[in-house]
């Protein structure tokens, strides 16, 4: 059976969690690798077997490409630029403080969406708690802070874009072939953030941990993440999607024994009650409540 069509009856908020889970407890087997190849290595590992993964169960017709090629090379790229930047930070910092300042990206983008003035106040909040973040385990590590905001500008664009894949590509061709363009430009982008030798890439435990890590943190979710963004809009999933700091928080602390201080767990508390802040009501409806004809999605 198809990926995406494993979640044909099932309510995308479930499927969000479900993708939630799996891509934390993939990334912390993820951190296993840094030490054999580094996070660049580890990048194009997971991009590559997840992208010939899914285009072996998806069987996208190439036609597709030549015919989206402007929707999926952008689509693609943001997918390339999140992951390295994400494995990046999730190399300096804790998993849960890394996942956190990452939605920032995503919080805004529900901000700037809504007409409310009460999210004003929810998005405050939760600047406050990047704010906590970055000056308890960010400042003393500028270059993870900033592979974390980068992951968070990233992870917007993917939302937006992916929900016109969705929508412009049938069934999961459009996340199989945003993946193998992103597959095909971390080739040349890898060995100049660093790569070990092919011997170490290539070992037989590496690939293995590298393939479990590549069905968990980016088959599987992101599948299910694809079949969701095709159901909801933009803001609803980057609203929900923010609940995840605190699942990457005790992944972190279970898996990984990364404990978070006091102040780092209000941090994340503070940003997960504003994303459920602006959830609470429904956002106010425009002048104009039709959908753009170009990509269907509220603005």
């Amino acid at each position: 059976m198809r990926p995406y069509a494993l979640g044909a009856a099932t309510p995308a908020p479930l499927l969000l969690l479900a993708g939630m889970v799996s891509l934390q407890f993939g990334s912390a087997f993820a951190k296993r690798l840094f030490e054999q190849t580094g996070p660049a290595g580890a990048t194009l590992l997971r991009l590559l077997i997840a992208a010939t993964l899914l285009v072996l169960l998806s069987r996208p017709a190439p036609r597709l490409l030549r015919t989206h090629w402007r929707l999926l090379l952008p689509y693609g790229a943001v997918f390339a630029v999140m992951q390295f930047s994400f494995y990046e930070a999730t190399s300096r910092l804790p998993l849960g403080v890394v996942v956190t300042l990452e939605f920032s990206g995503p919080l805004l983008l529900a901000a700037l969406t809504s007409r409310r003035a009460s999210d004003r106040l929810w998005v405050g909040l939760a600047g406050i708690g990047l704010l906590v973040l970055g000056g308890t385990r960010g400042m003393d590590d500028p270059v993870g802070l900033a592979a974390a905001l980068l992951t968070g500008a990233a992870l917007t664009g993917y939302i937006l874009l992916g929900a016109r894949v969705g929508r412009a590509v049938p069934g999961g061709s459009g996340l199989a072939l945003g993946l193998a363009v992103a597959a095909v430009l971390a080739l040349p982008t890898a060995p100049a953030l660093g790569l070990p030798s092919l011997g170490d890439l290539l070992a037989p435990g590496v690939l293995g941990v590298a393939l479990a890590v590549a069905v968990l943190t980016t088959v599987v979710p992101f599948s299910l993440e694809f079949v969701a963004l095709r159901r909801m809009t933009p803001r609803v999933f980057a609203v929900l999607s923010t609940v995840e700091p605190v699942i990457a928080a005790l992944v972190g602390l279970a898996l990984l024994g990364e404990r978070l201080s006091w102040a780092q767990w209000a941090a994340v508390l503070c940003v997960v009650t504003a994303a459920l802040g602006t959830a609470r009501q429904p956002p106010a409806v425009p002048a104009d409540p039709s959908p753009s004809p170009k990509n269907g999605v509220h603005t």
